[in-house]
């Protein structure tokens, strides 16, 4: 066989093995919306005592940074009770914050 040839394929296997066997990528944050105009975007998971950051819109967009379950309640507009709160950033204005999950939507 030839040495050039040799050296092509193996390093065409390398590639290749590198390729199958690398560590997998990383999947990227959940993203979504918010569904309502004017959504508050808090420092905390509750609407009493922390204090406002910003606020969301539709088309605004959001990455999903984290979430804290077992919360204060929120009743949503369609009349169902929520007590999980979505930490999130943003992504038009840039602000991050705690959002009650009746006012978002993941895509």
């Amino acid at each position: 066989m030839n040495s050039k040839r040799t050296a092509v394929t193996a390093a065409a296997v390398l590639t290749l093995l590198g390729t199958l066997f690398s560590s997998p990528a990383t999947a990227a944050p959940p993203q979504g919306d918010f569904t309502a105009t004017g959504v508050k975007i808090r420092s905390s998971y509750n609407t009493t005592t922390s204090s406002v950051r910003g606020h969301g819109n539709p088309g605004d967009g959001y990455t999903w940074m984290g979430g804290q379950s077992n919360a204060e309640a929120v009743h949503c507009p369609d009349g169902s009770v929520k007590d999980h709160w979505t930490y999130v950033h943003n992504n038009r204005t840039g602000v991050e914050g705690y959002v009650s999950d009746c006012f978002i939507r993941e895509f």
